[in-house]
């Protein structure tokens, strides 16, 4: 792992330069140091540059595997505010995950601080370290869908329709199952007759937000990478 590629990651998606990138990633690489296992926690820090290992002790545990309490940790080492450390924090992992997302995958990070591994959304409503993306508004979401034109929906969610060969079916739900690993999220995918359907939503909120149009983007383009001749819904 380059420790310059990191930091240049980390300042493409918060507008960071490198040392504030280089304190975001130490305050949250120790974090996540702290919410592994013995076992990965030594396999993280074995893969980190040298140069974000050495600021804050890793080997001490320090969080509860929650999104919340994470997001608090690293509030905590990073001196900002919670919602601040959460946009700062999902910079890094993302980064993180570009840089080597085998590691990610082989990491057993809980589940719940996996969802903080989404690249961080202009906007978005976040509040604190409970903050959710805020839902669109239907103009908002008018809007998007002008610029994914294979895509329907309205406030609950954003959909797309895929009906393709067997085998490039298959090629287009693994690259899509994979998604949760490399860029933090997923959609949903449910079989029809002859192919795919494909829903993004937050959860949590229950509507759509700013984290799921990007989302719905990311899928375009590894369908497109993937090649496969697709039909609007």
């Amino acid at each position: 792992m380059e420790y310059q590629e990191l930091l240049a990651s980390i300042g493409r998606m918060t507008g960071l330069g490198s040392g504030p990138a280089r304190a975001a990633a130490e305050a949250t690489l120790t974090t996540l140091a702290r919410t592994l296992d013995e076992e990965d926690r030594r396999e993280l820090i074995d893969a980190l540059p040298p140069e974000l290992t050495n600021d804050f002790p890793m080997d001490r545990p320090g969080n509860d595997g929650t999104e919340e309490g994470f997001v608090r940790q690293a509030a905590l080492l990073g001196r900002r505010p919670p919602e601040q450390a959460r946009t700062r924090a999902q910079a890094v992992l993302a980064a993180l995950a570009e840089q080597d997302p085998e590691l990610v995958a082989r990491l057993h990070i809980p589940e719940q601080v996996r969802g903080l591994f989404a690249p961080p959304e202009s906007g978005g409503g976040i509040t604190g370290p409970k903050g959710h993306s805020a839902p669109l508004t239907s103009s908002e979401i008018d809007s998007a869908l002008r610029s994914l034109p294979m895509w329907s929906g309205d406030r609950s969610g954003l959909r797309r329709v895929i009906a393709l060969p067997r085998e490039n079916l298959r090629a287009v739900r693994r690259a899509l199952d994979r998604l949760k690993v490399t860029y933090g999220r997923q959609p949903q995918l449910h079989d029809t007759a002859d192919g795919l359907a494909i829903l993004v939503r937050t959860v949590s909120v229950g509507a759509v937000t700013a984290l799921d149009v990007a989302l719905a983007r990311r899928v375009d383009a590894l369908i497109e990478e993937i090649g496969a001749g697709i039909g609007r819904p």
